[in-house]
């Protein structure tokens, strides 16, 4: 790590946030756009139609007039995005992530949202802002990195495991794990405490554990694909650094845990903002 580097981060997470500023570059995701009305419909349309096929996997999520609502929620997300609070969400969700997130999240309208991984604070602020109705609260383990407390959300500093909020209605409540934990091990943790639609982010390939820094192994995908077998060893670097994870046969018991689980569409070739790792839903069986 460079001094410019340590210093932009030490004023961003001790000093700047005691007035709501942060030192950030320009051009982040969705502060250039197109103005063009015509044309930002076709951007629109262009968005809906690659992320229609996957939402629609779940009839009872859209109506009828599936693609008309569809196109509704992008452009509130288009104009909601352009005041997010926190305006450089490094390590967080973009612009194509943070889309993804809030189109389930008004789609699945839960009355109950839990997030594991509160980081800066982006992605509590969007479910909040997408399901205004629901009783939001979002766990870390620390908060060194928060930049932006929403007043509609309740904070937690500690494992979610560690708060106890009763237990809930499934049919009415959502998690969202992007916190680098092991799939497996959130899926026996929400299978627990009652909790049957997840929304898992950093959701990889065992090829491509290289993609994000501490990717939370063993992944949903890695559990349902047949070339990853328990015992397997994997290595991987990133930033120059050797990683290694051994399968674990016990991590391979959680995939009976799992209905059904659908990886969201890329959208970096559509929106042309830097891509977001694997966000998928995943719907445990009861």
């Amino acid at each position: 790590m460079t001094f410019k580097h340590a210093l932009v981060r030490l004023l961003n997470r001790r000093i700047l946030p005691r007035w709501r500023l942060v030192l950030r570059k320009s051009g982040h995701d969705g502060d250039d756009f197109i103005v063009s009305e015509k044309f930002r419909q076709v951007l629109i349309e262009d968005i809906r139609d690659r992320l229609l096929p996957f939402v629609s996997r779940e009839a009872r999520l859209l109506p009828e007039d599936a693609g008309a609502r569809l196109y509704q929620m992008i452009e509130d997300f288009f104009r909601l995005y352009r005041e997010r609070p926190v305006r450089d969400n490094a390590g967080g969700s973009g612009f194509n992530g943070s889309l993804t997130l809030y189109v389930l999240a008004r789609l699945l309208a839960p009355r109950l949202i839990v997030e594991s991984g509160t980081w800066q604070g982006h992605s509590a602020w969007l479910l909040a802002a997408a399901c205004p109705g629901a009783e939001v609260h979002s766990f870390d383990i620390e908060h060194a990195n928060l930049l932006y407390r929403d007043p509609r959300v309740t904070y937690h500093l500690g494992d979610w495991t560690g708060t106890d909020l009763g237990r809930p209605d499934p049919a009415e409540a959502l998690v969202f794990f992007d916190d680098h934990v092991s799939h497996a091990q959130r899926l026996r943790e929400a299978a627990t405490r009652g909790y049957r639609t997840l929304i898992l982010d950093d959701n990889v390939p065992a090829q491509a554990l290289y993609a994000t820094g501490l990717p939370p192994v063993p992944t949903v995908d890695m559990l349902f694909d047949a070339r990853v077998k328990p015992g397997d060893e994997i290595e991987w670097r990133y930033r120059g650094r050797l990683q290694r994870f051994v399968c674990r046969p016990a991590d391979w018991t959680a995939a009976a845990l799992v209905r059904e689980y659908h990886k969201a569409p890329p959208l970096a070739d559509v929106s042309f903002y830097r891509p977001h790792i694997g966000l998928s839903l995943v719907r445990l069986g009861d």
